[in-house]
């Protein structure tokens, strides 16, 4: 696919590489959104005390 040709997703090696990209940092900020969410659960309500 380096030769510019458009894959059955219809999109190029570029187009593809900037989506795992953005589907990357997406994933890494609902993970750290989801672990302050826990930390303050904990922090405000500390289960298994």
């Amino acid at each position: 696919m380096s030769d510019g040709k458009i894959s059955l997703t219809g999109l190029n090696d570029e187009q593809s590489e900037e989506l795992h990209r953005n589907l990357i940092q997406g994933t890494q900020f609902f993970g750290m959104i989801a672990a302050l969410a826990h930390l303050l659960a904990y922090i405000y309500s500390p289960w298994l005390k």
